[in-house]
């Protein structure tokens, strides 16, 4: 038995902790009719660039709350006719999410996939270390960062906007009129991992309040976080889940609130959104087995709750990481979920 096959035998007797909300989905629901998602459309700002294949933009989406987000914008550049319509017949979409106080990005790291033939958006988390802010007012203090804002009550708790962000993102780009909205991927890592999950989730579960036609067809989720965060929680050694154990070393030191903290938490667990992704939708999944940020069980028991074509990529040697050839194995999956054959 090899490193992996002994590793994944392990995980599979892994007994976690979480439990999904009773009012999960009307949670989610709610949420979504609150926040109007089907009118998301981008703003567009063309930018000069010196590669004539591809077209850049910087872009604004309007959140529900009225936050702009920002981000960028690109798609392959396509002939026009005389009188100026875009003559081509749409093209399959793809939206990143970036890491934890990451932000959007640069133009060179969406260039390719544009230049493989995708319309691709990257867009700023709120408040993380972007251009876009986040303007809300939260109930009680946190410790730094953003894992503790809010944490009083699910309606209050920072990730659900950002959620409810990650929404838009999708809905936006499938409403551009070169974009097949039968065609989109969403992918990710780490933050960006667990946000493509929870939005792919969401759009295909709540399409009616969401107002696309199609589902998310493919999801790539390297390394994801926002996983299985009870067990992270026990488990993890770095990373943002550190922001919980130093909340409860200067609010709660004898973790007398600790079960309602988790209740909170469960309405964001990306485990409970991977079902809602359903069985017409492909899934590539990676795992680092020396990850003390988002240890290897948490990812494990997300990837089992994906119910359609998946794939799960384990590394042995690596930690909150993926290696180069990742890039390459993601590229082949979008390939074969999205492009023309």
């Amino acid at each position: 038995m090899t490193l992996i096959q002994d590793k994944l035998r392990e995980l599979e007797s892994y007994n976690s902790v979480g439990t999904c909300p009773e009012d999960f989905e009307a949670f989610w629901q709610k949420g979504l009719s609150e926040d109007h998602p089907a009118i998301a459309r981008l703003q567009l700002q063309a930018i000069p660039y010196p590669i004539p294949q591809v077209e850049v933009f910087s872009i604004t989406v309007r959140a529900g709350d009225g936050a702009d987000l920002k981000g960028y914008y690109l798609r392959p550049a396509l002939d026009k006719g005389l009188q100026g319509i875009r003559e081509a017949p749409p093209i399959p979409g793809l939206v990143r999410f970036h890491g934890y106080s990451g932000n959007r990005g640069q133009i060179s790291e969406l260039l390719f996939w544009a230049l493989q033939g995708y319309a691709i958006l990257g867009l700023d988390v709120r408040g993380q270390c972007g251009e876009t802010p986040d303007g809300r007012v939260y109930s009680s203090g946190a410790f730094s960062g953003w894992m503790t804002l809010g944490l009083d009550s699910p309606q209050n708790y920072y990730y659900k906007q950002v959620y409810l962000d990650a929404v838009r993102a999708v809905v936006a780009l499938g409403h551009q009129p070169e974009v097949d909205e039968k065609r989109i991927g969403v992918f990710g890592k780490s933050q960006g991992g667990g946000l493509a999950v929870v939005t792919a989730g969401l759009v295909n579960a709540l399409r009616r309040e969401v107002g696309l036609q199609a589902q998310v067809k493919a999801v790539s989720a390297a390394i994801p976080f926002l996983a299985d965060f009870r067990s992270g929680f026990r488990l993890h050694s770095e990373g943002p889940l550190a922001e919980l154990s130093w909340y409860f070393r200067l609010n709660d030191p004898e973790h007398q609130r600790e079960e309602a903290i988790f209740e909170v938490l469960d309405y964001f667990d990306a485990v409970h959104f991977a079902p809602w992704i359903g069985n017409q939708t492909a899934c590539l999944v990676s795992m680092g087995l020396k990850d003390t940020a988002c240890p290897p069980e948490t990812i494990y028991r997300l990837y089992k709750a994906l119910s359609g074509e998946k794939k799960l990529l384990v590394y042995p040697e690596y930690g909150h990481e993926s290696p180069d050839e990742f890039v390459d194995r993601q590229i082949e999956f979008f390939a074969r979920e999205l492009l023309p054959h």
